[in-house]
């Protein structure tokens, strides 16, 4: 189906399928603040760059002697007796970022660029923040200029060796990615050669970081700057990048390169079969190539390499609302984690340190279903967003699917590090929960994206009855309980029916599918 304007209703399905690809989760709160809104309205609200939150904070030390406790470390001198801490800090402080997004794109944006240009978190704490920074303040703006500032960016320098790149020893390294893998693409049948490679990492030559001048560390040397002119192949139409000398020669190289390998063609469509693959479906035939993937490039490129537009096209298009598209996608680990947590709004605890170690534990849980934020395994970034056949197939396998059940374990069980889902809670919001067949159409509706069969809603249906057959064994025990909600026994009953209901739901195979 051609990439054309979506022409049908805008109602709730379309809308909930809008909000579960481009936020964290589904909430109740999201669809109530949205319905009533056309699809434009949304997808505009959605598309406006969220405010930029408080930096981390020190949440590991009293001790540290530039930073007191629960205040901002960025740009504070470097200690390597704290960089560990910092460094959990920064993790922590990403998935809280996460958890609390405002109704935007932003965050989701910023994860879909991390696994595009990766970095790791083993280097200077003020570097890998600046990185993360980096992805924010671009994640919804100009692709070209993100990719001219990363291009200098100290996590990246570090990341793929540029801040060894020098005259009389180019690092081919970040030259190599930065058409590989970031814009253009090694899979063509027409390629840029190694040689353009090697006269690219001419031109990044002469970048330098130094850890004791946060939160500028980067700075240019002209001294191991390459001068002469680069010469491109013909894929590049034999492009001159005039050699320059100077403190400002590596940015007018940069600036130059940049422009050239974006002039192409490839760099367009690269891009947007990324985006497709991340918002819509992995799977990218001639079909999609030329109705979807070819006008969203044409798009791109007509709005210099601007992201909005593209993501303003796809999200209204006909295409993203086809039916073919509903429940294509198995969610990856944060997507499911952060969302389980938004779903259920549970209370975190006040104080920075425990409010951070609860941050950090669910950063420790994406890490354990092998999708942590700050660690790709590779410069390709995580490998169901390339690997083919199975793409983001390979989320799922035996040992994976036990890894998210002891997640939704533990959060409907004990909790971790003060958090916990308060299912009396929850449950409280919904609007019909001491009628058992509306509140379980309306919690698959939220869970579940595709209809749910008879055997499965009654299942459900015999663990809120304890396995009784008339509704009222579960209408009396909730209206009990509302009744004289501070009575425990009345309490326990209805809590220890629908801790089992709510992990039978998370944990089905219908609650991986967005």
């Amino acid at each position: 189906m051609p990439i054309t304007p979506y022409s049908g209703t805008f109602a709730k399905p379309q809308l909930m399928h809008l909000l579960r690809r481009t936020m964290f989760g589904l909430t109740k709160p999201d669809i109530t603040y949205f319905t009533g809104k056309t699809m434009t309205q949304v997808v505009t609200e959605l598309l406006t760059p969220a405010a930029t939150p408080s930096e981390p904070l020190n949440n590991y030390s009293s001790s540290d002697p530039f930073v007191p406790l629960g205040t901002s470390w960025v740009g504070a001198d470097p200690d390597v007796n704290f960089e560990v801490g910092r460094r959990n800090s920064l993790r922590a402080w990403w998935i809280g970022n996460m958890l609390n997004q405002n109704r935007s794109i932003t965050e989701k944006m910023i994860l879909f660029w991390h696994n595009h240009v990766p970095t790791d978190f083993n280097f200077d704490p003020n570097y890998c923040f600046g990185y993360v920074d980096l992805l924010r303040t671009y994640a919804l703006g100009n692709f070209k200029t993100l990719m001219f500032e990363m291009s200098k960016n100290a996590s990246m320098l570090n990341y793929l060796n540029g801040n060894l790149n020098t005259k009389n020893a180019p690092n081919e390294n970040y030259a190599r990615e930065l058409q590989e893998l970031f814009v253009i693409g090694k899979d063509l049948p027409v390629h840029f050669t190694e040689t353009d490679i090697q006269i690219a990492a001419k031109v990044l030559t002469g970048w330098r970081d130094d850890p004791t001048f946060p939160p500028n560390p980067v700075y240019f040397d002209p001294l191991q700057h390459d001068t002469t002119n680069k010469t491109f192949s013909s894929f590049y139409n034999n492009t001159v990048i005039t050699g320059q000398s100077g403190v400002n020669a590596g940015d007018i190289e940069l600036m130059a390169l940049i422009n050239m390998i974006f002039a192409h063609t490839e760099a367009a469509k690269y891009i947007v079969r990324k985006i497709y693959r991340f918002f819509v479906y992995y799977k990218i035939d001639n079909t999609i190539e030329n109705n979807v993937i070819i006008p969203l490039a044409d798009t791109f490129r007509n709005n210099n390499y601007e992201i909005v537009p593209v993501l303003t096209e796809l999200f209204t298009s006909q295409h993203f609302y086809d039916v073919m598209q509903v429940a294509s996608h198995i969610k990856n680990p944060i997507d499911l984690n952060i969302g389980i947590i938004r779903l259920f709004n549970p209370v975190f605890p006040t104080s920075v340190t425990s409010l951070y170690n609860s941050w950090r534990t669910i950063h420790s849980y994406c890490s354990y279903q092998d999708m942590e934020p700050g660690a790709p395994p590779s410069v390709s970034g995580w490998t169901a967003y390339y690997q083919a056949p199975n793409f983001h197939e390979l989320w799922i396998d035996a040992d994976s699917l036990r890894r998210k059940k002891e997640f939704v374990d533990k959060f409907m069980g004990t909790g971790f590090s003060g958090v916990a889902a308060n299912v009396l809670t929850f449950t409280a919001t919904m609007a019909n929960p001491g009628d058992p067949d509306l509140f379980i159409a309306e919690i698959l509706e939220l869970c579940h994206v595709l209809p749910s069969d008879q055997p499965l809603i009654d299942s459900l249906k015999s663990i809120l009855l304890s396995g009784q057959t008339a509704n009222y064994y579960w209408t009396n025990a909730w209206n009990a309980y509302i009744a004289a909600p501070t009575n425990m026994t009345n309490a326990n009953i209805v809590t220890s029916r629908l801790k089992p209901f709510y992990t039978a739901i998370l944990t089905m195979a219908e609650a991986y599918l967005s």
